[in-house]
């Protein structure tokens, strides 16, 4: 089963801008990027947590980390693997400082940073070992070789992937249902030869999700004859699931 990227923004602490040196023109970097034992905003009906040590697998396997504004592959600040950036692991979470590339954007990131207009970090990993307590989704280790930490503009929302969607919604027993309409909007875009957008292609794996969860109820009773109305939701979640491979 292929690994889904997750992302997940927390509130910018030990935050710390200043010159390398006395004379070199690069800027030094200190901050938060994970932080642990902390309860998420609200996903859906559930909270997410990071529980303590959740890192320390992956930080001894020296990951490959890059540091970027905003998730953008095109924003490169440091990288741990050029040893320009540094990930250290502490009891409240995960610090990043990174030695940031002489470059015009990481100058005017200071600017913001210094000034607050920016005041979140974000970071991109994969889920390794997780579990739920109660409506709270517990992350006991995750994976960020190959992944990013990010200084973020808006971190309103985390990111996640359709699989812990689906996992969320049969925890807490409330499947996301999107309108009928807006799904049948999307589509229709798509059929027009459009591109979805992030607010329809959010749409459509929900309503994928909520097929699939449909139709998990359908199997879990054992009808002996799908009717018409089993077979076409079938359909149309096919149709759905590679829409939003799109």
């Amino acid at each position: 089963m292929p690994r889904t990227r997750e992302v997940r923004a927390f509130p910018l602490t030990d935050l710390e801008i200043r010159a390398a040196d006395d004379e070199a023109a690069r800027l030094r970097f200190r901050g938060r990027a994970i932080v642990y034992d902390a309860l998420s905003e609200d996903m859906g009906g559930w909270r997410e947590r990071i529980v303590p040590g959740a890192a320390t697998r992956t930080l001894a396997a020296s990951p490959d980390v890059r540091f970027l504004i905003n998730h953008d592959p095109n924003l490169l600040l440091a990288r741990t693997a050029a040893g320009t950036a540094t990930l250290a692991e502490d009891d409240a979470g995960v610090l990043v400082e990174a030695d940031m590339a002489d470059v015009s954007y990481a100058r005017d990131l200071a600017v913001s940073l210094e000034r607050g207009d920016i005041t979140q970090m974000s970071f991109g990993f994969w889920v390794t070992a997780d579990g739920w307590q109660g409506n709270t989704h517990e992350v006991f280790g995750i994976d960020l070789d190959g992944g990013d930490v990010s200084v973020v503009t808006y971190p309103a929302f985390s990111q996640t992937s359709a699989e812990l969607r689906s996992a969320a919604a049969r925890q807490i027993g409330e499947p996301p249902v999107p309108e009928p309409a807006a799904v049948t909007r999307a589509l229709q875009e798509v059929r027009a030869g459009k591109v979805l957008s992030a607010s329809n292609r959010q749409l459509v794996q929900d309503a994928r999700d909520a097929l699939d969860a449909l139709l998990e109820t359908a199997d879990a009773r054992s009808l002996p004859e799908p009717g018409y109305p089993v077979e076409r939701a079938r359909h149309r979640l096919r149709e759905l699931e590679l829409l939003a491979q799109m």
